[in-house]
């Protein structure tokens, strides 16, 4: 009896196993899918996205610390004390391949339901419409001209804020205010923006402070959307210059713009376009960096002379955050860009980090769409 047994509990739990998946493979066709039909990838990042996330942005918010953070922290003390207790009943057990199967099994639905919430909670949303389609930006092959012309525009709005922030004794920019309150008002960019941009409108979110920034900071990271928990996470241990525009980005994740590129341009709209001279400058020295290395590369003689428009507030802030990731270069950091560059080529970013530096040709167009003029 037992020998005809044995076939019919491997096929049922081959079967398990395989309804186990279902989860997995309903998130990664539903991404390819809106690969290929960016339509679909347009309708859930604008329309289901919003609904979905919603009481999971509302509850999130309601806690004033990370939960990602949180989650981090307890994940290794968890898993070893899960893996004890599992050990401890396969042991104790008999037969004892029924535990082991059972919790591999629970092992491979719980990765396979996390993979669904990953791609109903941004993974999808890589695959919406461009948003230099939506927002009706040309993006085109352009000049060392305009490359420098939209530099020195840039520049400029450095200067005009610059003599609006608040500097230290290094003369480097100082929030105006404490940390958690530049965190509170970061979405007032948006909306700032939300009548020209709808896209952009959205719930009010509480962007988190992590408490760990420093030891972060190894990984070379900025920032963090979490899907899980809908949380805009910030690393607020690095120079202050760069913390508004961070949080702005991480916002945009929450908002359905899972691209890179267009996050970092919506931190750059957003920021200029903020009642706050702190969020303004941050934004203009953002793009600048972008769009000054971006000439540099081409034309090294034009990229000093947009760099010789700077105020000395922007040099001490550049100068103050080339030290402050000078301490954390290692290891650790060269494996996190590899792991990020993974990540984004998997979320059919194809090449990988270098998407975040595309966010040039979006700044150009929307500098062409404004005939040139600023904010």
């Amino acid at each position: 009896m037992a020998t005809r047994r044995i076939p019919g509990t491997l096929l049922r739990e081959a079967g398990l196993f395989l309804a186990a998946l279902v989860p997995a493979a309903v998130g990664y066709g539903l991404q390819r899918l809106a690969d290929r039909v960016p339509a679909v990838g347009e309708f859930h990042a604008s329309r289901v996205f919003p609904i979905l996330s919603w009481p999971v942005r509302f509850l999130s918010s309601l806690v004033p610390f990370s939960l990602a953070e949180l989650l981090a922290v307890l994940a290794l003390p968890a898993t070893l004390v899960l893996l004890a207790l599992w050990i401890r009943r396969i042991v104790r057990s008999r037969p004892r391949w029924r535990p082991l199967v059972t919790g591999l099994r629970s092992l491979v639905l719980a990765g396979s339901c996390a993979l669904l919430a990953f791609m109903l909670f941004h993974g999808i949303n890589y695959a919406r419409l461009p948003l230099a389609d939506s927002a009706d930006l040309s993006v085109r092959e352009r000049s060392a001209d305009e490359l420098l012309a939209a530099s020195l525009w840039l520049a400029e709005g450095v200067r005009r804020e610059a003599d609006l922030v608040r500097t230290g004794p290094d003369g480097a920019m100082r929030l105006s205010g404490d940390i958690q309150a530049t965190l509170k008002e970061a979405a007032q960019g948006y909306d700032a923006v939300s009548a020209d941009f709808p896209g952009l409108s959205g719930p009010w979110i509480r962007p988190k402070g992590v408490l760990l920034s420093h030891y972060w900071s190894y990984t070379g990271i900025t920032g963090m959307y979490f899907p899980f928990t809908i949380e805009a996470n910030v690393n607020i241990d690095v120079p202050d210059w760069s913390i508004p525009v961070t949080t702005l980005h991480e916002i945009a994740h929450t908002r359905g713009f899972a691209r890179e590129d267009e996050a970092n341009f919506l931190a750059f709209l957003t920021a200029i376009h903020h009642p706050s001279a702190d969020f303004r400058y941050s934004g203009y020295l953002f793009a600048f960096v972008n769009c000054a290395n971006a000439l540099y590369g081409i034309d090294a003689d034009r990229g000093r002379e947009a760099y010789d428009a700077l105020p000395a507030t922007a040099f001490a802030d550049l100068s103050r955050n080339a030290a402050y990731w000078k301490q954390f270069e290692g290891p650790v950091r060269e494996t996190s860009t590899k792991v990020n560059d993974a990540y984004l080529q998997a979320n059919l970013q194809e090449d990988g980090v270098r998407s975040y530096g595309r966010m040039v040709d979006l700044v150009l167009a929307y500098r062409e769409s404004e005939s040139g003029t600023t904010p």
